[in-house]
Order: structure tokens, then sequence, then C-alpha cells
């Protein structure tokens, strides 16, 4: 995996990984640096080494922890990691990181679209930080046929199978969307449509949109009330053809994201010989919450979220403490994907994209907001056209590493009045991040009374914890206290109140 800048090799990788014994997996090595070449010193037995994609895949029969170590090296110097494979029950024990088609392509979204993502995240340097899935949204669906009677690739996507190659060969990740229902939200076939009656709904050729658009663009499936689990389940075979095109990771649409249908598609997903992160969607139950946490690895906790500061704070702040309390390795309540950078229109071709609506200020808040969180961190914007401004957002490691914590702990979160609140962190290494938010429309001042050391980690500045700070509308602050300083005993101060006399919530 070659690279052509002159910065010495840096790995970004995540400290642990989950896979289950006997099933295929496929885990993509983030290493930054020009001309890097790259060696597993000790792979276990069942799995084979990529050098040229910096990947390493197959299976491991015995569970277990299996420490494997990683080296780069090129002409400036020489690195090392280490990541533990852990084979047992749970996989995906970090936050997912990557991109999804759905805010940029939308019903755009093809197979040519797909490719120049993927060299884009690779060439300009994301994946290197660990951006490595890329997931398919809705409208890739056509007929169904194939050896397994499944859904296949539309018009736009003649050969899904040679797609995951290349996806793979670049050391990505492949990620696909279906349903239940008959019908997709927007109109493509579901996971439950297998002809007969449901094609007496179709609509004519003449009023489709796209060919395969079948039942039209959202609302129709409601009208047409194939919104709905059908008499027939087809996403087993579904997911016989995901495994054979290697699929990596699937987003289930529906809603209400019920336990029985959930219990279905996790069985299926279980026994089909292949490791694929279930992403459920959309705005679960939080009644449900612990249920759906011990099938799925990722829950939708929100409707679809749009580019505007009401959107982001409603949730991103707002969300029920139960889902914060259900957060832990494998299990992440999912806000929905980052409205930062050059995006498109929904249910739109968009050929073009135009930036987003949030202010820069407020870009940052919503990536600080989910790395608290550890949020799945699923960008869906322009890679290729993304200006450096935007890359420097998005690649700051210190930032992504508290994402990746493999502790993966809950924040606690205090309110400190008028409109600041402090998000406190508990990480790996035994210290502490601390967000600072403000989330009113005016300048607030804080202060921030511990005493303690910290690095700022928008800045880079290491500093006392002490004095006061600004913090314009919508804006964030965020340290990492320094290893001697530890957790702070007690919250950041507000300036203007003096005091966080109430807790938001103290999960236990």
């Amino acid at each position: 995996m070659m690279r052509e800048t002159s910065n010495p090799p840096r790995f970004h990788a995540p400290a642990v990984f989950g896979l289950r014994p006997g099933n295929r997996f496929f885990l993509p090595l983030p290493v930054e640096g020009g001309q890097v070449s790259l060696n597993c010193v000790n792979p276990p037995p069942g799995t084979v080494f990529d050098e040229i994609a910096g990947a390493l895949s197959g299976k491991i029969a015995v569970p277990g922890l299996y420490p494997v170590v990683f080296e780069a090296e090129n002409s400036v110097g020489i690195a090392s990691c280490r990541i533990d494979l852990i084979v047992g029950e749970n996989i995906q024990l970090t936050p997912p990181m990557g991109w999804n088609s759905w805010y940029c392509f939308s019903e755009g979204v093809s197979d040519t679209r797909i490719r120049v993502v993927a060299d884009a995240l690779v060439d300009r340097g994301f994946a290197a930080h660990g951006w490595n899935f890329v997931n398919i949204d809705d409208c890739w669906q056509g007929e169904r046929g194939g050896q397994y009677g499944a859904l296949q690739g539309n018009e736009r996507f003649p050969d899904m199978k040679a797609l995951a190659d290349y996806l793979h060969s670049r050391g990505l990740r492949f990620g696909i969307y279906s349903t239940p229902w008959i019908s997709t939200y927007a109109g493509f076939r579901g996971g439950s449509t297998n002809g007969g009656r449901e094609e007496r709904l179709f609509l004519s050729e003449t009023l489709r949109l796209q060919p395969n658009q079948v039942f039209g663009r959202y609302p129709g499936l409601h009208e047409l009330q194939v919104d709905r689990v059908g008499t027939v389940w087809k996403l087993t075979d579904d997911i016989r053809q995901w495994v054979e095109w290697g699929v990596d990771f699937v987003k289930l649409d529906w809603k209400p994201n019920d336990l029985p249908t959930t219990r279905r598609i996790a069985a299926d997903l279980r026994g089909c010989g292949r490791d694929i992160v279930l992403s459920l969607s959309n705005d679960a139950a939080e009644s449900d919450g612990a249920g759906l946490f011990e099938l799925a690895q990722l829950c939708r906790i929100s409707c679809d979220i749009r580019d505007e500061w009401r959107s982001i704070a409603a949730i991103g702040f707002d969300h029920s403490p139960v889902w914060r309390r259900l957060l832990g390795p494998g299990r992440f309540p999912d806000p929905d994907m980052l409205q930062i950078g050059a995006i498109g229109i929904p249910n739109s071709p968009n050929p073009t994209f135009s930036m987003t609506r949030l202010t820069a200020e407020e870009q940052r808040t919503q990536f600080t907001l989910w790395c608290l969180l550890s949020a799945p961190l699923l960008l869906s914007c322009d890679i290729a056209g993304m200006d450096e401004p935007t890359f420097r957002l998005l690649t700051n490691d210190e930032l992504i590493a508290i994402d990746q914590d493999p502790l993966v702990a809950p924040p606690k979160i205090y309110d400190c009045g008028k409109g600041i609140l402090e998000y406190r962190k508990p990480l790996a290494d035994g210290t502490a991040a601390i967000g600072l938010f403000n989330r009113s429309d005016e300048v607030r001042i804080c202060r921030l009374e511990e005493p303690g050391y910290g690095r700022e980690l928008w800045t880079g500045d290491e500093c006392a914890l002490c004095g006061e700070f600004s913090l314009p509308p919508h804006g964030t602050l965020l340290y990492r206290m320094s290893p001697e300083a530890g957790v702070p005993r007690e919250p950041l101060r507000s300036g203007m109140t003096r005091s966080c006399s109430r807790t938001w919530d103290t999960p236990g």
C-alpha cells in the first residue's frame, strides 16, 4: 500500500477488533505516511495479510484473544502497532467510521460514483485516518435473480461482486442497504418483495423515475401499503448473496425496528458465515433498546438528521439518557450521519453539491459531540472535491481517538446554566476527555476552575484548566486531560452561573 507523501509512518488502527469464531472477516489497517511497506508479524492461523491493500482477512476458528503486531516502514522511519483480535460473540467493538451515499448521491448513486469516493478516501488520506467503510444506501436494488433468487444490482450497478472486490483491494470495507419491508423508503424492492401480488402494485414503466424504482418515490410506499413485511421472507436469500459479494456492513431500514423482525435478521446474519455489521434504522423505541443491542451493533435513535443547527442540537444533546446507558463495545446508539462538507438533497439525483448549511463552528461542534458520544462517524459528503479546512477538521487524530477509545464509556453530562453543557468522558488510559458546549445563540464566558492540565484538541495548546474562555454561539472546547492530572473530581464551571447544580445524565 503506497502513499505519496514524505511523512514517516503512523498507525491509526483500533486497539481492539471483534470477530466471531469461524466467520470470515476483513480488517483494514489505517496507516499514514508516504511510500509505506506493511507487514503483519504474527498473522493468526486461518488469516492472510494483504500488503498491497493493507488488510488482514480470513477466519479464526478458536475463540480467544489474539494480539497481532503490524509494522510499517518507509525511507523516513519505522512504526509498529498492536491490535487485539477478540474472537467471541461481539463484533465492531469500536464505532464504525466511513462514508454513506444518502446525503451525497441519494437517488443518483452508481458503481462509478462509488468508485470515485473510494479512490478519494484512499488518495486524499481519509482511509489512513480510519475512514474505511463505504456504504451504499437506498436506490441500488434491481430485480431478483442469481443463484439465490436474491436482489441484484440495478442498471447502475452491473457487477456488485466486482465493486466489493475493488473496495477491498483499496483497503476499504463494503456496506449495503435494505429493508425487511416489501418496499424501501425510496420505492425500490425490499427484503420481502417476491413478485406475485406486489408486482401488481408496481408503477407502469412510463411513470417510474428510474426503471427499478417500482413503487415510486417516498411517500408512495405508504399509499400502496408496502411499508410492511410481506408474506414471503427473502432476506435470508439476500444475505446469502451479500456474503458471496463480500459485504461487511448492512443498514436495515424500517420503522418501528421491532424485536421479532430484528431477531430474524440477526439470526440470518449470525449464521451466514461472514461478519457483517448490523445497523438498525430508524428512530428505534428506547423501550426496546436493550433487546435491540443484543442483536445489532448500531441502532438509530432519531429520525433523519438535517444540516441545520436545530436538528443537530435536538438529536445530539436531547436524546434519551437510556441510550447513553446502553453504550458499550459493539453497542452504538446512532445519532445519524455527520452533516459536514458539501452534500446533496435527499431523494434527488444530486449531480452537484452545496456546502452544508451548518457554520464552520457548528460543524466542529457536531464532530466533537459525536466523538464524545462514541457515535458512528459516517460522512455523506463530496470527498473528491473536499476543501482543505474540512479535510483537516475530519482528520484530527486526537479527536478521532476519543471516539475510538476502546473503553467506549458514555460521558457524564452536566448542565452549567445559560446554555453551557459539560461532557466528561472516561478514557481507557484512566484520564478523561472534557467537552464544553455552548447551545445558546450568544457568546458565553466560561471559567475552567478545576485544577489540572490538559491539551485542547482543536488548537493543540497545552494549558492549565483555569482562567476564562469565550465560547461563540454553538461553539465548543475540548480537552484531553494529561495523564498526571487524572480524571477531574468536579465538573468545569460556567462563569455565567458559577455552578453546575443540575445533572442531565449520570449513567450507571
